[in-house]
């Protein structure tokens, strides 16, 4: 009888506010400018968490639209790209494409599950066609919480860990992006010292909050998982890496739950980003750190916070959910 009656105006007040920061859509194209390239969201594993669209138009281009997209970026004046898909490596164009690239005078960087880096002689000939980094998606060393992770067998985590081998022996720069879940939440701290005794300081790592933006935002790993749930494991990777001496950067994390005032938010724009190519039409590019602001969000307090303007926020939809609790300012002189 009283469904259709208006919120009450209390309930309403419960609302938390918030503020994002202002960042204009567009920005200069200088020559330490990189550009997101996605080859298409088609991939050959199959991460239950995937951020992607899952849109069909966006699935799989041609080899030919990505060529006219390679010139589009060079016509810009890009002197660097970043490759992606789903998975560039697997595209039938993928050599194609970046050796286009090369021929523009422009060297890539790989965002990759590293897989094909473990055929022979992959990783030479992408160094050759001018590769200088490669983030790769690993997220565990126990085989079985990583298959699970990618949504494929154990076989797909013993080929990815060989790819990072060769990126390695053959010089790449490797960031190993390790995204939070339920399900190797326990693991961090294994982790962080088993890579490192694997690779030792010829690659770094990144631990990143989830996002619930995409195809994938609804698995239960990572959909109910809050700050609070991770605040205490996060703290003590931080204690082993500085022990360790080992490098480590964070996605998606406010200082304040980091409680380190001089972290930086590695995001697409901090390794180096700075343009997204419009996957869609291939024929206009945006400011990275517009885009991830309009993701990102912050609580009425954070006004107060010391370190608000080196501070990444929270994804919106996360602060739907769970409103702000989970932000508590930092006090003190800025940063």
């Amino acid at each position: 009888m009283h469904a259709n009656l208006p919120e009450p105006v209390d309930a309403a007040k419960r609302r938390p506010r918030l503020f994002k920061k202002r960042i204009p859509e567009e920005a200069p194209v200088t020559p330490k400018s990189a550009a997101l390239f996605r080859f298409g969201e088609q991939c050959n594993y199959r991460c239950p968490m995937c951020s992607n669209t899952g849109q069909p138009g966006l699935f799989f281009h041609k080899t030919e639209e990505l060529l006219r997209r390679a010139a589009f970026l060079h016509s810009l004046g890009f002197q660097r790209a970043v490759v992606t898909g789903g998975e560039a490596t697997i595209h039938p164009g993928f050599w194609t494409v970046v050796e286009q690239l090369k021929d523009y005078g422009m060297t890539w960087d790989a965002n990759t599950h590293g897989g094909s880096f473990a055929s022979p002689g992959f990783a030479q000939r992408a160094v050759a066609t001018g590769l200088q980094r490669a983030i790769v998606s690993l997220h565990s060393f126990d085989a079985a919480t990583s298959a699970a992770i990618f949504g494929t067998r154990e076989e797909s985590h013993r080929v990815t860990v060989a790819g990072v081998e060769r990126l390695v022996e053959v010089g790449v720069e490797v960031m190993l992006n390790c995204v939070l879940t339920r399900l190797n939440l326990a693991q961090l701290e294994d982790y962080l010292l088993e890579g490192h005794r694997r690779f030792g300081s010829a690659v770094s790592f990144k631990f990143v909050f989830p996002t619930t933006i995409g195809k994938g935002g609804q698995w239960p790993e990572i959909a109910a998982l809050r700050y609070a749930d991770v605040r205490e494991r996060i703290h003590r990777v931080q204690e082993i890496a500085a022990e360790q001496r080992i490098r480590i950067v964070f996605e998606s994390f406010p200082n304040c739950v980091l409680q380190d005032r001089r972290a930086t938010n590695y995001g697409r724009s901090t390794f180096g980003e700075s343009h997204y190519l419009d996957d869609a039409s291939g024929d206009r590019v945006y400011s990275m750190r517009h885009i991830e602001a309009e993701q990102a969000a912050f609580g009425d307090q954070c006004r107060s916070c010391a370190v608000v303007r080196r501070c990444p926020g929270v994804s919106r939809l996360y602060l739907k959910r769970y409103g702000t609790e989970d932000l508590t300012p930092l006090a003190g002189p800025g940063a």
